[in-house]
Order: C-alpha cells, then sequence, then structure tokens
C-alpha cells in the first residue's frame, strides 16, 4: 500500500484532491489506521481514480459522477463517452484547445491501462554522483516548463564556462506529494567524474548555482520511457502507474521522492526519460 503522500505522487493529483474525493464518498482509501488516522491506498485504485478525472474532463460534477459510479462503467462505455465528448469539443477548436488535449489524453491512457507491462521495470542501486544545480520554488505548475528551461540553461552556461563533463539532466521535485502551487523544484546536470567537495571549494560557483553531491539510493525501481512522452498532455504519468504497480506487486513500498533523469534531447530524436523511485521492502 502507499501513504496518501506516495500515492498523490504517483497518481499526479494533490492530496487534498484525494481526501475531497474520500469526502465525497468518490474514492475511499484502501486502509485508515484505526490509531493514527493515516490513509493508505493500492496501486488498483488508479484505475477508479483514473475513471473520476475523465468523468470530470467531460464536464460531469462530482456530484454526478457519484451517481454514475454506482454503476461502474466499463472501459468501453467510458472510451465511448469520452469519444462523444471529443467530437463535440473538436466542433469549437479554438475556444476549447486544451481541454481537447486533456480529453485526448484520457483516451491514450485508456488504451495504456493494460500495456504497462511493455514498461521494462528494474530494481538497482543508484550510486551517490555529484551534481550542479538550482533549486527554487515555481508559483506555478503551468510554469514549470519556463523556470526549468531557464534553470538548465543556467546550469549548462557554466558548465560549458568552467569546462565542466555533462552527464544526464536530472530533475527533483522536494516535497512528499502532489503540488501544483509553490512546487520546490531542482534542476541539475550530473558531473561524471568530478568529486563534489573539491569542485565546490575550487570552482566557487555563484548564486544560484550549486554543486553538491546526490546521495545514492540503496535500491531504487526504475523504467525508462522513449515514446515521445515530452511532446504528450500526460507526459511520464504511465511509467509512474506502471511502477506503482511493480512496487506493489513486489512487496515494496516508497523510501523518497521520485527522480526523473534525461539522457539524448528532443533535437537528435532520441530524448529518454528514466524515472527513479526509491523503494524498500515492505
Amino acid at each position: 500500500m502507499f501513504r496518501i503522500g506516495e500515492f498523490s505522487q504517483l497518481a499526479k493529483v494533490t492530496v487534498e484532491t484525494l481526501r475531497h474525493y474520500n469526502t465525497l464518498g468518490l474514492l475511499k482509501p484502501a486502509h485508515v489506521d484505526p490509531f493514527t488516522g493515516y490513509r493508505s491506498y493500492t496501486a488498483k485504485q488508479l484505475h477508479p481514480l483514473h475513471q473520476i478525472l475523465a468523468l470530470k474532463e467531460l464536464g460531469f460534477s462530482l456530484e454526478d459522477i457519484a451517481r454514475i459510479l454506482r454503476e461502474p462503467l466499463t472501459t468501453d462505455q467510458l472510451r465511448g463517452m469520452l469519444k462523444m465528448q471529443l467530437a463535440t469539443t473538436e466542433r469549437d477548436l479554438e475556444n476549447a484547445q486544451a481541454r481537447l488535449a486533456r480529453i485526448q489524453s484520457r483516451l491514450a491512457y485508456l488504451d495504456l491501462e493494460h500495456q504497462m507491462s511493455a514498461y521494462e521495470i528494474t530494481l538497482k542501486s543508484v550510486p551517490e554522483t555529484t551534481i550542479a544545480s538550482i533549486r527554487e520554488i515555481v508559483p506555478a505548475l503551468e510554469q514549470m516548463p519556463e523556470r526549468c528551461g531557464t534553470m538548465f540553461n543556467t546550469i549548462a552556461q557554466w558548465m560549458v564556462a568552467q569546462n565542466l563533463p555533462f552527464g544526464p539532466a536530472l530533475t527533483l521535485y522536494h516535497h512528499d506529494e502532489t503540488v501544483r502551487e509553490n512546487i520546490d523544484t531542482e534542476c541539475a546536470f550530473l558531473l561524471p567524474g568530478v568529486d563534489a567537495s573539491i569542485a565546490s571549494a575550487t570552482l566557487a560557483p555563484s548564486a544560484p548555482i550549486t554543486v553538491r553531491e546526490l546521495e545514492g539510493l540503496p535500491q531504487a525501481a526504475t523504467t525508462l520511457s522513449t515514446d515521445d512522452f515530452f511532446q504528450k498532455v500526460d507526459g511520464l504519468t504511465p511509467v509512474y502507474h506502471a511502477l506503482a504497480q511493480w512496487i506493489e506487486a513486489n512487496g515494496y513500498e516508497m523510501a523518497g521522492p521520485p527522480r526523473e533523469l534525461f539522457y539524448g534531447s528532443p533535437q537528435q530524436g532520441d530524448l529518454t526519460a528514466e524515472v527513479q523511485i526509491p523503494v524498500k521492502k515492505a
């Protein structure tokens, strides 16, 4: 099982949303500790959560969704409802472009739902490494691409000036749950073969750049995505769902926030994402 904050990270919804759905009876925790009140969820609950989100995208109120879910929809029924709304949205494409993309994402996820095994998931240790990074609070989720792009560019320019070797790009989110505002984000490049203590003293990076040691991970569930995720509305969401299912099925639990590493580039057509989730035996 996953604690509510961990489930929030894997499902890409906020803890407040999960609590609200619990209050309305839409998605109750699989287990509530009678002594602490802590709520836990299972990977199997990602599917009903996706149904709720998809119905919400269709324009149904949460009260309507509660009534609909009393008689659970089949995947084909849900897909048909989404396609009907898609046809309506396409007639007003100019004013509804953002909503159209979200509906297409939900449809794509339905097709992927039974193909999670396509991701080859590996359990491995991750050694400590040196990184050059910038950490800042991004005010809103919509600003993430622009702000992360600026952070990566600033670090890259400094590394070129210092003649430093480039490793993969790395993104870390310093939260125990998914948030959509005031996102504590760290963007970095790995510095292969560079000692953190020596580099920090000799290179003397100026703010906001920091050279530090990134701790290793004794065990991490990892997988790769090469399917043009950066061009899709749902991004790496299917990857996180596949990892959630693997973690639970193999008797592990999360032991820290996920890491996202990026190899290659969109320009060269070889951009690859590696998602690492620290785990320990449950």
